[in-house]
């Protein structure tokens, strides 16, 4: 089974709003709308065209083993830099993935959580600190591939973008926007699949995992609370693979902070959003 099989297409984008109840579906489509509203006909959001309902039809070809990575050596010099820099000294593939989720997790201190501008690509997201999920989850599965380490988007359902990397032969949730994972009580990094089975694993983490979780303490304050919400059994979770060989698919302008926060457009299509997600889960 392939990404072009008719099976996986079934699951796939806009077709997911077909195979799903209704009020799930009316969220689903509230949320694409919101999420093209928000950016427009941007990489934010035209990826999600390619995005993977995870559900009993596509588990088994979700949970495979990833294709090799195809990023191609001396076409991201910067990021390549980033990541010689950020992974110095690390002798395995999950140090370097912690080291990327730790310094993803801090980007936010360059200008103390300023936002000048959304959007952009992987190296302007370094050099303007972002902070925003939906931009460091694709930093993320971007500085794995190039050091040579699967990855791919994670969208719960209800408003958070977080990782999946291709870790100790399975693979493994990682939330870069506030430095979360969570092991099992084998030590191994859990998947999102893994983690919705047992939410409980959540309130059970060593101190060494824990010590990850960023220090943002305004913006996140129960943090445990709010990812067992993302791993409700209710959420929708919807898997893409995005790969910087794709980078000529989509388009990385920019869109100045006034543009975001004064669009009405946007906001009418967020409070749809909410009011549906609120509808689903009543």
């Amino acid at each position: 089974m392939d990404f072009n099989s008719d099976k996986i297409k079934k699951y796939t984008g806009l077709a997911i709003a077909d195979v799903l109840p209704a009020k799930a579906a009316k969220m689903y489509l509230a949320c694409l709308e919101y999420m093209h509203e928000a950016f427009g006909d941007n990489v934010e959001y035209e990826r999600l065209s390619e995005q993977i309902l995870l559900c009993d039809e596509t588990r088994d070809f979700l949970y495979s083993s990833p294709n090799p990575t195809r990023y191609q050596k001396g076409t991201r010099p910067i990021l390549e830099k980033t990541v010689s820099d950020v992974c110095n000294g690390c002798a395995t593939d999950k140090e370097k993935v912690l080291a990327i989720l730790a310094f993803i997790r801090d980007l936010r201190l360059k200008f103390d959580g300023l936002d000048f501008f959304y959007g952009g690509t992987e190296e302007e997201l370094i050099k303007k600190g972002e902070r925003f999920c939906e931009r460091v989850s694709r930093l993320m599965v971007s500085l794995c591939e190039v050091a040579g380490i699967s990855g791919r988007i994670v969208f719960h359902s209800r408003g958070h973008i977080t990782s999946e990397i291709w870790l100790d032969g399975k693979w493994s949730y990682f939330d870069p926007r506030y430095g979360v994972f969570f092991t099992d009580s084998s030590g191994k990094i859990m998947s999102v699949d893994e983690i919705v089975a047992n939410p409980n694993a959540i309130d059970s983490q060593p101190d060494w995992v824990t010590a990850y979780v960023s220090d943002e303490k305004t913006a996140m304050p129960n943090w445990r609370e709010n990812h067992k919400k993302y791993f409700d059994v209710r959420e929708l979770q919807l898997m893409q693979h995005y790969s910087l060989a794709d980078s000529h698919k989509y388009h990385f302008e920019w869109m100045p902070n006034y543009e975001y926060k004064g669009n009405v457009k946007r906001e009418e299509a967020h409070k749809r959003y909410v009011d549906a997600i609120n509808e689903y889960l009543a």
